[in-house]
């Protein structure tokens, strides 16, 4: 279960970026803080845990679309639509031979990002399903 994390934060960074084929999000360059609370629920439950960080995002970032994502070897994209004020996503992992589904949405408003995040996984103890709630807001310049 550990490779949750590097995977919610690999998708929810998809949020600031934009493939050339769809519309620029309604972001602001700058230094943005995020706040990640992912409960994970199934036959070995998790309290729910909070991760903070941040990141500057430049426009050149924004820019580059999703070539600026290091997306995993083992997920593959399978839906991305994004519009100025809103992303639609979803993706496929394989991990450890384990498929699991991932689906989510965010809001952009120039300066703040608001978005859920939700995974299926069948494993060897029964079906697990993660649930990811993250914003993000713009603290000032890098």
């Amino acid at each position: 279960m550990r490779r949750y994390p590097i995977i919610t934060a690999t998708l929810a960074m998809l949020m600031l970026t934009a493939p050339a084929s769809a519309e620029t999000p309604n972001l602001v360059p700058g230094l943005w803080s995020y706040t990640h609370t992912t409960r994970i629920e199934g036959p070995l439950s998790v309290e729910p845990q909070t991760t903070k960080n941040q990141q500057c995002v430049t426009q050149a970032d924004l820019d580059k679309g999703i070539d600026v994502l290091e997306i995993p070897k083992n997920c593959t994209l399978t839906r991305i639509d994004i519009q100025r004020e809103r992303a639609d996503y979803a993706a496929q992992c394989n991990m450890q031979g384990m498929q699991s589904q991932f689906s989510g949405y965010a809001t952009f408003h120039g300066d703040q990002m608001q978005g859920k995040m939700t995974s299926e996984m069948n494993t060897p103890l029964g079906k697990m399903m993660m649930k990811m709630d993250y914003a993000a807001h713009r603290q000032g310049d890098c």
